[in-house]
């Protein structure tokens, strides 16, 4: 396989084969991979095989070899040139030296000189390629790196031990200076999971809208996207401000390129790095405050156990398990030197699940239970505090799952007996009771088609029966099946069915002959 190619130019026949002989006997491993006559042929070549050498006499037709390469140079090009000329007049090796030109060499040339050339100047490709492939690996190892510290930090942040030495690591790589810092968590809004397709864009997005403004850490799961933000040391309200503002453009540009909208939790400023993991809880807390609001500030209102009991009660309602383990991680010294802090911490946490203790016996019994333990100071609270919201999370979402299931039998019951009625995702759910976006959300998941889709093969399926067993005209049918228009009726039938009624009803009487 050749090392290198090289492109010939030359308006002489006899020139060009002799370049050639030279180079097949004295260097296998260069390819001819283009042979050119004149200057514009030249460039075309070269811009399609890109060489890494070309040979270029100067006065060549239609445009002569220095001015083709200038041309060249000006669309980019990359590869090294050897001016080989008759001519040694000083302005032509003036402004091939202004080009750059990698060598010189004048006709009639010695043939060891030549070979000398064209040997040197294949050393030089080769240490450029070596320093490039090195440059490459530097770059690579650093990505890696950057990858690894990136994920171990964000992550110390979530079980609440942040990793002082890994970021004073990452800030000395990257040559950036911590004044103060927040985090920032992002939840899907109508999504309940962030796709893997979607994680690469998403970063991408993020790297050139939040990257523009600051430096920043970032984690993206399934679940959420997480962001501790640098944020220059100024009065609280200008911070504020600026964040707010650099978060609005950023939803505002993932709704738009991607298709996603989140809602965002803002925690506390911090200038200390170990409270990163305060304001990463508080942005957690932050998202429970954005019903009315897409993006939303933490504000301190309540005693520390309401607080945590927020958070895990938040957590328990999205089936968040992992981290539900991350917040008792974080919570461990605090449950281990405060006996109390655990029975106080569950207290709040059934206060927040009154109602569904009220409608669900396995919560209530789990709370009353996990209670109980608490109360009777076990030797180790953390565990009890574990399992007690790993069984209530799954009692909780058993019966959310007999619930939404429920929801999509009353609907399917409801289409079935009103089809024939002008009926709709919103009237459906206003019988049921339950909001447009979340029936539509639990139809398509449990059914694999939407409301629309499902009614429509309803309506479809009796227009069958009445086309194939009465003798109903067309309008007829339509306005038995919920169809106003007829016209629309059959656009609707014939994609369904592939024909017409009658095209159904000739196939019937023929079955019967």
């Amino acid at each position: 396989m050749a090392n290198y190619t090289i492109l010939i130019a030359d308006d002489e026949e006899i020139e060009r084969k002799a370049l050639s002989l030279l180079l097949r006997k004295e260097f296998p491993e260069i390819e001819i991979v283009a042979v050119a006559s004149n200057g514009l042929e030249m460039v075309s070549l070269l811009q399609q095989h890109q060489p890494d050498i070309a040979i270029v006499d100067v006065n060549m037709p239609g445009i002569n070899g220095i001015d083709a390469i200038d041309l060249l140079r000006a669309k980019g090009s990359q590869t090294h040139f050897i001016i080989n000329t008759a001519y040694d007049e000083f302005s032509y090796v003036q402004r091939a030296l202004s080009l750059k030109i990698d060598a010189y060499i004048l006709k009639p040339e010695k043939r060891d000189t030549t070979i000398q050339t064209i040997r040197k100047l294949c050393r030089q490709i080769d240490a450029t390629r070596q320093n490039s492939y090195s440059q490459q690996q530097i770059h690579a190892l650093f990505t890696q790196v950057h990858s690894v510290l990136e994920s171990e930090i964000m992550y110390s942040l979530f079980i609440g031990e942040p990793a002082e030495e890994n970021f004073a690591t990452y800030c000395d790589m990257h040559g950036v200076h911590f004044d103060s810092g927040v985090v920032v968590s992002l939840i899907p809004d109508g999504q309940d999971r962030i796709l893997s397709q979607e994680k690469i864009r998403l970063k991408r997005a993020l790297d050139a809208q939040i990257g523009s403004n600051c430096v920043f850490l970032l984690s993206i799961t399934e679940a959420n996207i997480c962001l501790m933000m640098f944020v220059d040391r100024k009065p609280l309200a200008e911070q504020q401000h600026w964040i707010h503002d650099v978060l609005r453009v950023t939803v505002s540009r993932l709704d738009q390129t991607l298709g996603l909208h989140f809602r965002v939790g803002v925690g506390s400023v911090y200038s200390d790095f170990g409270r990163m993991a305060d304001s990463y809880r508080e942005s957690l807390l932050a998202l429970m405050m954005t019903e009315n609001s897409d993006i939303a500030f933490y504000t301190p209102q309540n005693t520390v156990y309401d607080d945590e009991a927020e958070l895990l009660v938040h957590l328990l309602r999205e089936k968040s398990i992992e981290r539900i383990g991350m917040e008792i991680t974080r919570m461990r010294a605090t449950v281990q030197n405060d006996p109390g802090f655990a029975d106080g911490l569950w207290t709040a946490i059934s206060a927040l699940l009154e109602h569904e203790a009220a409608s669900l016996p396995a919560c209530r019994e789990q709370l009353e239970k996990t209670g109980w333990e608490l109360k009777s100071h076990p030797s180790d609270p953390v565990r009890v505090l574990q399992e007690g919201l790993a069984i209530l999370c799954e009692a909780l979402h058993t019966a959310q799952s007999l619930s939404e299931s429920s929801y999509v039998n009353q609907a399917l019951q409801y289409i079935e007996e009103h089809f024939p009625e002008d009926i709709s995702l919103d009237v459906v759910a206003d019988k049921i009771g339950i909001s447009t976006y979340y029936l539509s959300r639990l139809f398509k998941a449990e059914r694999g088609e939407s409301f629309v889709e499902y009614l429509t093969s309803v309506r479809m399926k009796n227009a069958v029966i009445l086309a194939r067993d009465t003798r109903l005209s067309i309008r007829e049918i339509a306005l038995k099946t919920g169809y106003a228009s007829p016209t629309y009726f059959c656009r609707v039938f014939k994609k369904y069915t592939g024909g017409t009624i009658g095209d159904l009803r000739e196939k019937m009487r023929k079955k019967q002959f």
